[in-house]
């Protein structure tokens, strides 16, 4: 098992000019390529080219992207270049957009009156005891006429004009005014009103009779307007298959990806030359991907230019890839530096279990990892930090903050602090004794083992060797030969002024050690907070108690849990975070390496339709 990163693997394809476009789509939905140019080729295929006529596109999507169907980004079974792509599908576009614009006014005229109407119609069902004629009211003028006002329902209009005859209608949605008065005054209103966010109703002027003949009048007049709203639809499905639309809008959200991710390709009149990084180190996927959807290409994995850096492949195993998150918050690792993620799926759930253990609030942090873990990858943490927690829950004996439902299988924080707070120290011991091997393997990978043995291997005796004494004196003598053999080291290592080297040595050594156990003290914190964990958790059944009633009761303990869950597992995942990352990581992470960034494939958004 290798803690050592690969650098990923470089390859060149060669294309069909033709086959280019789907060709990249599918490498880019392998996830497992880089594009990197590094080509002679004279001749470029420049994306900006394209952007004339991509405008052209985005203007058409601004206007109709919402008649438009779901686009599916199935492989085009017309190839060509991007060019010729993108011109077939415009003359599509273009001849629907013809046919389909005056489907398009009509429908919007329709969906434009059917939502006045619906509005008039919730005014008018709150009105049931008017006696208003409607006639009357469409037909006012010149010297007085009436408007219809809709604000929210949320809307407070403090005065409205004493010149004006006004009546209010509230629904649990808005606010109408029905005002009558001359033009002059009902404009003043009008104007007052926007400041509100309201605005005129277009009340329908064919409106006859009373309160429910009107009604019924705009029932019959929403039902037309459904029929033909129905009809235009079917209309413009029609026009939908008559051009084609779908596969040309497959097309251009093709190209509109190939525009954003890729802006310059290597081509020849009939070629196109596709090179960069891939993680697929063996080349089967890629290679089974490309075979699969009929394109033809030549691919080969030559030795990568000599001016390139290469990205780094982590190359672990799944339970180990979501721990790769704290070595990319300090950089990438090299080719000659140590992956910690595989010692972190470990090191990191210990930690935050000891701080957090509990059985029941350790099951809701579980179960929050496996539902959130589709969403949000990194959730994937989760699913570990709430096993561990549930483990050391079982060790400390505590469920939901209760320690009296199980018994501990050690011992309970509160009853004995001092083991609680020892532990950590012990194990904060074992953590940065492996930061200073893996320092160790990355000065041997680096050809510096040497050096490490004349100096650096010298402080991790000492260092050993000073926790040793307080067991048994005997090791002083040990760290007088580690001392002897630190300052012999040094001066091997840099013998033209030994005097000097010795005194640089002294101050280098002196802050080595004294970072060491600062490091090695820090992870008391470690059992403090699980003193608190336990200490938060008893305050809250303790609240709990003194109340007589059981229902008070469980509300306190359930809100506890509530905050403690939230509050404290936050305060416990930066803590472990802070440990890893500056008592760990100092000792040996250096995060030189580049991180490998997948062309990211195109996406399939969904446009919705609008039907009434």
């Amino acid at each position: 098992m290798s803690m050592r990163p690969v650098s990923a693997r470089w390859f060149e394809m060669l294309t069909t000019r033709d086959h280019l476009t789907t060709a990249l789509e599918t490498l880019a939905r392998t996830g497992s390529i880089e594009l990197e140019t590094q080509s002679g080729t004279d001749t470029r295929f420049n994306m900006p080219d394209l952007q004339q006529r991509m405008e052209e596109y985005n203007s058409l999507t601004r206007r109709y992207h919402a008649y438009w169907p779901e686009i599916k980004l199935d492989p085009s079974s017309a190839p060509g270049s991007p060019v010729r792509m993108v011109d077939r599908a415009l003359v599509r576009l273009r001849a629907w957009a013809h046919e389909a614009a005056p489907v398009v006014l009509d429908i919007e005229t329709r969906l434009a009156e059917q939502s006045e109407l619906k509005l008039t119609e919730e005014m008018l069902k709150e009105q049931d005891d008017t006696i208003l004629d409607y006639k009357l009211l469409a037909s006012a003028g010149p010297v007085m006429s009436q408007r219809v006002f809709v604000l929210p329902s949320n809307t407070v209009v403090k005065t409205l004009p004493a010149s004006l005859l006004i009546m209010r209608t509230h629904t649990s949605r808005h606010i109408f005014l029905l005002a009558v008065g001359p033009d002059k005054e009902l404009n003043i209103l009008a104007t007052d009103l926007s400041v509100l966010k309201g605005r005129e109703l277009n009340t329908p002027k064919w409106l006859e009779g009373g309160h429910d003949e009107a009604l019924a009048q705009i029932h019959d007049h929403l039902a037309e307007l459904e029929t033909g709203l129905a009809r235009l639809n079917k209309n413009l499905s029609s026009l939908i298959e008559k051009h084609k639309l779908a596969k040309a809008l497959a097309d251009m959200r093709r190209m509109d990806w190939l525009m954003t991710h890729v802006k310059t390709l290597p081509v020849s009149e009939n070629f196109a030359w596709v090179t960069g990084w891939t993680n697929d180190l063996d080349g089967e996927q890629i290679r089974a991907s490309l075979a699969n959807e009929d394109i033809h290409f030549i691919l080969h994995y030559p030795d990568a230019p000599q001016d390139s850096h290469a990205p780094m492949v982590m190359n672990n195993p799944w339970w180990a890839q979501p721990f790769e998150l704290f070595a990319g918050l300090l950089g990438t690792p090299s080719r000659d530096e140590a992956d910690p993620s595989r010692v972190l799926a470990l090191i990191v759930p210990l930690l935050f279990g000891y701080m957090f253990g509990d059985v029941g609030q350790g099951l809701v942090i579980l179960l929050a990892g496996i539902v959130l873990q589709r969403r949000w990858p990194i959730a994937k943490l989760l699913i570990a930090y709430g096993i561990a927690a549930m483990i050391f829950g079982f060790i400390f004996g505590s469920v939901f903050g209760s320690e009296n439902l199980i018994s501990p299988l050690w011992l309970h924080p509160i009853d004995q602090p001092l083991p609680v707070l020892m532990v950590p120290l012990a194990g904060g011991i074992i953590v940065l004794l492996l930061g200073l091997l893996l320092n160790m393997a990355e000065c041997w990978w680096q050809g510096e083992i040497t050096r490490w043995l004349q100096i650096e291997a010298a402080i991790l005796v000492l260092y050993v060797s000073l926790i040793a004494s307080y067991f048994s004196s005997n090791s002083l003598y040990i760290s007088m030969l580690a001392l002897a053999w630190y300052f012999i080291g040094s001066v091997m290592q840099s013998p033209q002024h030994p005097l000097k080297t010795l005194a640089a040595s002294a101050g280098n050594l002196l802050e080595n050690i004294f970072q060491l156990f600062i490091n090695t003290i820090s992870f008391v914190r470690v059992g403090a907070f699980a003193l608190a964990h336990a200490g938060l958790s008893l305050a809250f059944y303790t609240m709990a108690a003194t109340t007589n009633s059981i229902i008070i009761s469980l509300l306190i303990l359930l809100i506890g849990n509530i905050i403690i869950i939230f509050l404290e597992g936050l305060v416990v995942t930066i803590q472990t975070t802070r440990l890893i990352l500056f008592e760990f990581f100092i000792r040996f992470m250096h995060g030189t390496g580049r991180m490998f960034r997948p062309l990211a494939a195109p996406t399939e958004p969904s446009q919705i339709r609008r039907t009434s």
